[in-house]
């Protein structure tokens, strides 16, 4: 029986010593692992990477172009995943416009651009679109709040006959320019009143307009732009301006009946010698 006893204590003993063997191995192995990681991780945050960075300050409305950018190589770590690198700096830098300042040295943000490069009117025009240009006074330019970018209708005012007739002439029109200051994505703080805008419309579209300033007046009227109806053909004439009922004024009173006259017939009655 002890000789038996003595026999389970030893493998007892030796399966607690591997077990133990066992443990430190795979918990070594485990650091091991977790510590090469850490360095892989950590070497990969420090390597630097190529970023567009600007060449100096630059405020809004500047236009990038390789004489204000610069190559500069920055820790990943540090580098937002909206930066440009060099093999983008033609397509999403290059002649945009900057809509947020930039300090000399920082990161050029995809944000930091508008996303239109205007090298005229002709790139914000969609296949079969023309822009043309319509007078506006202030009352068009809804005391100034008309921005480049705004969906409008424009109504017109003419003649008909003896009576003048408004109506709607065409409606969902994107602004793209008001005065000089063009749909870009930077809005022109300097510009404060314009007395023209430009429009983005169909041929058709554009004869109507074209037409319509030669017979009648126009008008310019904002819209929201998620609005797409187009269903208003309603017109107003002075008849119909009010959308009152008016009562109908009373009738005037008949005119008093007239005096009985004499028909010159009857008789008359002589009574001693005086006439009645």
């Amino acid at each position: 029986m002890m000789k038996n006893a003595n026999k389970s204590t030893l493998f007892i003993l030796i399966g607690s010593v591997l077990a133990g063997l066992a443990g430190w191995f795979l918990t070594d192995n485990y650091i091991n692992q977790e510590v090469v990681t850490y360095k892989q991780t950590f070497d990969e945050e420090r390597q630097a990477v190529d970023v567009v960075v600007s060449a100096y300050d630059l405020k809004v409305g500047d236009v990038m172009t390789v004489q204000n950018a610069q190559i500069r190589q920055v820790p990943a770590t540090y580098v937002p995943n909206d930066a440009v690198r060099p093999d983008e700096f033609s397509a999403v830098l290059e002649g945009r416009q900057l809509k947020h300042p930039i300090k000399a040295g920082e990161p050029i943000l995809k944000i930091h651009v508008s996303t239109v490069k205007v090298d005229g009117l002709s790139r914000l025009l969609e296949p079969g679109q023309r822009a043309i240009t319509i007078p506006v006074d202030s009352l068009d330019t809804i005391s100034g709040f008309l921005k480049p970018g705004d969906s409008v209708d424009v109504f017109v005012t003419v003649k008909d006959g003896a009576m003048e007739r408004t109506a709607p002439l065409v409606q969902g029109m994107k602004v793209l320019a008001t005065g000089q200051d063009v749909d870009d994505g930077i809005e022109d703080k300097e510009q404060q009143s314009f007395s023209e805008v430009t429009l983005a419309v169909t041929p058709l579209q554009a004869t109507k307009l074209i037409h319509a300033q030669t017979v009648g007046d126009i008008a310019v009227v904002l819209r929201q732009q998620e609005d797409k109806s187009v269903d208003f053909e309603d017109y107003v004439t002075l008849d119909n301006l009010v959308d009152v009922k008016q009562a109908a004024p009373a009738p005037p009173p008949p005119p008093p009946p007239p005096p009985p006259q004499k028909s010159g017939f009857g008789f008359e009655l002589i009574r001693g010698g005086n006439r009645s």
